[in-house]
């Protein structure tokens, strides 16, 4: 099967910099105030996107290294060994001796089907039937006091918990390493949506759906808005859809 893809990563109009790296089944860019990408692949392909942290150049270190890996352990990560390319990220982050790290949001594509990983709050979206259906779960302290049930859904949004991570990949606590959660398979029919939160933060479900209607620019009108709507994080959104 045949997978048609489209990318676009923004520095935005407050960040120093781009902290954020996407990989498109082999192909990932040097960080980046701006960068734009589409193009067709066969089945089996890996995709992904990772929110840099730590300031200055450091985040946008921790996420090439991780996409970096991700195409170290292609073979594996598409074999199901997703934990193993994770331990070796983590290992490379540590090795710079800083506190940094980045988020992880993965889609592994097989011939008709796909699974889902995560690590921090980039999300994946997947369409059905017109209806945008959220994936993973964000790890974020906002978003384990509503799995509690302390905290609405909407409440979560505004909550200033919301952007602060309780996993990533980097994190180590006590030396215990964080491992991404997994989701699926899903059929593969309609698009995947991948972004990192400067897109999410800025925009509602509502809006997502609208613009990814869109047959052929909706990946480049996803992020314009974001950016008209403040532009206040790094933004990048990575769209894919079977052929």
């Amino acid at each position: 099967m045949k997978i048609k893809f489209a990318v676009r990563s923004e520095k935005g109009h407050v960040r120093v910099n781009n902290e954020d790296n996407f990989y498109c089944n082999g192909v990932f860019t040097l960080p980046s105030d701006k960068i734009s990408l589409q193009g067709i692949v066969e089945t089996p392909c890996i995709f992904a996107v990772c929110d840099g942290m730590g300031g200055e150049d450091i985040g946008e270190i921790a996420a090439l290294k991780t996409v970096e890996t991700i195409a170290e352990y292609a073979e594996k990560i598409r074999s199901g060994s997703v934990n193993e390319f994770v331990k070796k990220a983590n290992e490379k982050l540590h090795s710079f001796g800083l506190r940094t790290g980045t988020t992880l949001a993965m889609v592994v594509i097989q011939e008709d089907s796909f699974m889902a990983y995560n690590l921090g709050d980039s999300r994946i979206y997947r369409f059905e039937r017109g209806m945008l259906l959220r994936v993973t779960d964000d790890h974020t302290i906002a978003e384990d006091k509503v799995r509690m049930g302390i905290l609405t859904p909407k409440q979560a949004d505004k909550s200033p918990e919301h952007n602060i991570l309780t996993r990533y990949v980097g994190m180590s606590d006590d030396g215990v390493m964080s491992l991404p959660d997994s989701y699926g398979p899903y059929k593969l029919d309609g698009k995947i949506l991948i972004c990192s939160d400067g897109l999410t933060d800025m925009l509602s479900y509502n809006e997502i759906v609208g613009l990814s209607s869109r047959s052929d620019d909706s990946v480049d009108k996803l992020v314009e808005t974001a950016l008209k709507k403040g532009g206040n994080d790094n933004v990048t959104c990575l769209m894919i859809e079977c052929q």
